[in-house]
C-alpha cells in the first residue's frame, strides 16, 4: 500500500490515521489516511495535534507517543459496547463500525471536548457536569448504530429530555430543499404519550417557534409559554394544550446543527420539572449550552444515518440492476434469483421464529441483510459463463443442427441407392429435431444413435462422418441440455461470483455475502460444488439458500428445456438428498411444513 508521510491540506477538522482492515478510505469533513502498520503513522510529518488515531486494541499501548500526543484514540474490539476509557480514548465494536459511525464518533469526541471546555469556563456549573458528560457517552454513541429512523428519531428525543429532565418534546426535522419542516415524533411522560413513525408537515414560518429557529439558528428559552412579548415575532400555539387538557409553561427550542452548520430542524422540549417539586420550572443556561451541542449530536446522527441509508438505498438499486443485468444473459432462469432469495428470507423467518431451531445455528444481527444479499447475487458469477452455454435450450446450438441436417442432405445425395447405411442417415434426418429435444430417448432412438455414432463415407475422396464426436456427446445427455464439459463450464459460474463479490468492498456487516453466495451448491456430506464443503463448515443462511435455490430450479414454470415439476414431486426429490445427508433436515422438515404459505409469500412479493 502507498503510503504518503507528508500531511498536506490538512482539514481543519484534523487528521484521521485508520488501520487498512477496516476499509474505511473516506470520511466527510476530515483527511482520512489510511495505515497498515503503525510505522507508517510514526513517519508522517508534520503530526498535528489535531489527529485522531484508530488502533486496533491488540496494538494499543497507552504510553506510545502516538497515543499521547493524540486528540483522540479510538480502540477497535469485536463482541464489546461502546466505551469512554478516559478523557480522549474510546472503545468501538469492530462489528459496528463503518465510515458512518466513525464519524459521528469523531464528531461525538470534538463535541464533547467542547462541552468541556464551556463547562471549565462556567464554574458555576458545578464538578458533577463531567460525570454528567460521561454518563451521555454511550447513549450518545449509541445513535451512532441505529438503522431505524424511526426508532433513532425516538431516541433523539429521549437523549435530550433526559439530559434535561424535560417533561415532553417534539423532534422537527426539515426536507432537503430546506424549504419544509416535518414533525416526526413527539413524546410527554404526563400524558404518557409517545407518538413516532409519522411525517406531518408545519407551517415554516417565523410566527411559529419551530419556524423561527429553524430559520434564524437561534435558540428560544422561555420560561412561560403564556407569556411571550407582543413585540416578538413568534407566537406560541395553544391548540395541543387545550385539546389535551395540558399546560405548557417552560419551553425551550433549538435548532439541530449539523458541524457545518446547516440547519437541519429542531427540538422541542416542554416543562424542565423540578426533581424536589415535580413541577416545571425555567430552563437554564447549563441546559441551553448542553442542547446545543446535544442537538449538534442529533443532528450529526440523523445526516449520517440518511448518507447510510441513501447510500443502501443505492447499494440495493445497484444488486437488482445488477440480477436483471445477469438474467437478460439467460432469460430462461428469469426472475429465479429474486424468487430464491424470497424464499430464502421466508424459510429464514420461519427459522428465526423458531427458538428450539436456532440453538442449532449461529445467528448474529446482520444475518437477515446478509442473507437477502448472497441470495439475490448467488448467480452473480453467470456473467463469467459463455452466452451460448447459458443460451443452450436444447442439445445442438441452432447452427450446429443446421449443419448436421446439410451434412445428412449431402450423404444422402452423393451414396449409391443400394448403400444399406441409407437407412440410418435418412432415419437420423428424419428424427434428428426429435433428438435434439432435452428429454430422455427412447430404447429406439438408442438403438439409432449408436449405429449412426460410428458411421464414416468415404465421398470424392474425403472421408465424412455422419456424427462428429461432440454430436454424438450431445446426443447421449442423460438430463438437460448440457455436455459434461459445458456442465464444468457452467458450474464455475460460482467460483466466478466469490471471485467477483470478493473483489468489492462490502461493508462489514456484509462482509460474509461473497462465500455464502458460492455456497449454494455445496451439500453436506461434501458431495456438492465447487469446494466440497461439509456440515462443519456451511451455516444457516447456506443451508437455507441451497434448499431453496433446488426448490425454485424444480418448480420454476420458466425453464423452456424442461416442465415445470408438481410441487408434491419436487419435494420428494429433494427429502431423497435429505435423506441422503445432502440437505439440512431440520431446515427442510420446517419448509415443508410451511412450504404452501410460503409459496404464496414468495407469489406476492415477486409478482
Amino acid at each position: 500500500m502507498s503510503f504518503n508521510p507528508v500531511l498536506d491540506d490538512v482539514s481543519p477538522s484534523g487528521v484521521v490515521f485508520i488501520p487498512d482492515f477496516l476499509k474505511i478510505a473516506q470520511i466527510d469533513n476530515r483527511k482520512v489516511v489510511v495505515y497498515d502498520s503503525l510505522d507508517e503513522v510514526k513517519e508522517a510529518e508534520p503530526l498535528t495535534k489535531q489527529y485522531v488515531l484508530v488502533i486496533s486494541e491488540s496494538d494499543f499501548n497507552a504510553s506510545l507517543p502516538l497515543v499521547i500526543d493524540s486528540k483522540a484514540t479510538i480502540l477497535v474490539s469485536f463482541g464489546c459496547t461502546f466505551k469512554q476509557i478516559s478523557q480522549n480514548i474510546f472503545r468501538v465494536d469492530g462489528e459496528k463500525f463503518d465510515r458512518f459511525s466513525l464519524s459521528y464518533i469523531i464528531d461525538f469526541i470534538d463535541i464533547n471536548s467542547d462541552l468541556r471546555e464551556k463547562v471549565a469556563l462556567n464554574n458555576e456549573f458545578g464538578n458533577s457536569t463531567y460525570d454528567k458528560l460521561i454518563a451521555y457517552a454511550e447513549i450518545g454513541v449509541s445513535l451512532a448504530i441505529e438503522r431505524n429512523q424511526n426508532v433513532l428519531y425516538d431516541k433523539i428525543l429521549s437523549f435530550l429530555r433526559n439530559a434535561t429532565n424535560a417533561e415532553a418534546g417534539t423532534l422537527y426535522l426539515m426536507n432537503d430543499n430546506k424549504d419544509k419542516i416535518y414533525f416526526m415524533t413527539s413524546q410527554n411522560s404526563r400524558l404518557g404519550l409517545n407518538t413516532g413513525g409519522g411525517r406531518r408537515e408545519v407551517p415554516y414560518d417565523t410566527t411559529s417557534l419551530v419556524g423561527y429557529v429553524c430559520k434564524s439558528g437561534e435558540v428560544l428559552n422561555i420560561p412561560d409559554a403564556y407569556n411571550i412579548p407582543d413585540d416578538k415575532p413568534y407566537k406560541f400555539n395553544d391548540a395541543f394544550d387545550k385539546k389535551s387538557n395540558y399546560r405548557s409553561v417552560s419551553m425551550i427550542t433549538v435548532p439541530m446543527l449539523t458541524q457545518k452548520r446547516e440547519i437541519i430542524g429542531a427540538a422541542q422540549l416542554i416543562n424542565k420539572l423540578d426533581p424536589v417539586t415535580g413541577e416545571p420550572i425555567p430552563f437554564s443556561s447549563l441546559d441551553e449550552l448542553f442542547l446545543k451541542s446535544l442537538a449538534t449530536l442529533a443532528a450529526v446522527s440523523v445526516s449520517n444515518n440518511n448518507l447510510q441509508h441513501e447510500t443502501e438505498v443505492l447499494l440495493n438499486n445497484m444488486i437488482i440492476s445488477s440480477v436483471k443485468a445477469i438474467e437478460q444473459r439467460d432469460p430462461a432462469t428469469k426472475g429465479h434469483s429474486i424468487r430464491v432469495a424470497a424464499f430464502t428470507m421466508a424459510i429464514l423467518d420461519r427459522v428465526l421464529a423458531d427458538d428450539e431451531l436456532c440453538k442449532n445455528y449461529k445467528i448474529d444481527e446482520n444475518i437477515r441483510d446478509t442473507a437477502e444479499t448472497a441470495a439475490l447475487l448467488h448467480d452473480f458469477g453467470k456473467v463469467g459463463v459463455r452466452e451460448k452455454i447459458l443460451m443452450k435450450r436444447e442439445r445442438f446450438y441452432p447452427d450446429q443442427l443446421n449443419a448436421m441436417k446439410w451434412r445428412m442432405r449431402y450423404i444422402l445425395a452423393s451414396i449409391p441407392a443400394g448403400d444399406g447405411r441409407r437407412e440410418v442417415v435418412s432415419a437420423m434426418l428424419d428424427q434428428i429435431d426429435a433428438l435434439n429435444l432435452p428429454r430422455p430417448h427412447t430404447p429406439e432412438e438408442e438403438e439409432l444413435i449408436s449405429k449412426a455414432s460410428g458411421m464414416k463415407f468415404e465421398i470424392g475422396g474425403d472421408v465424412i462422418a455422419l456424427l462428429e464426436p461432440e454430436e454424438a456427446e450431445f446426443l447421449n445427455i442423460r438430463s438437460g441440455t448440457l455436455s459434461s464439459e459445458e456442465r464444468g463450464d457452467m458450474e464455475k459460474h460460482v467460483v466466478y461470483s466469490y471471485e467477483l463479490l470478493s473483489s468489492i468492498e462490502w461493508p462489514r456487516r456484509l462482509r460474509l455475502v461473497p462465500a455464502i453466495a458460492a455456497a449454494h451448491h455445496e451439500k453436506l456430506d461434501g458431495s456438492g460444488y465447487p469446494y466440497h464443503k461439509t456440515a462443519k463448515d456451511l451455516g444457516l443462511v447456506e443451508r437455507i439458500l441451497a434448499i431453496a435455490d433446488i426448490y425454485d430450479a424444480l418448480t420454476a414454470k420458466d425453464r423452456p428445456y424442461k416442465k415445470a415439476i408438481p410441487t408434491d414431486i419436487a419435494l420428494s426429490i429433494i427429502q431423497k438428498d435429505v435423506d441422503a445427508g445432502k440437505f439440512d433436515d431440520k431446515i427442510f422438515a420446517l419448509f415443508k411444513s410451511h412450504q404452501q404459505e410460503i409459496d404464496d409469500e414468495v407469489a406476492r412479493k415477486t409478482k
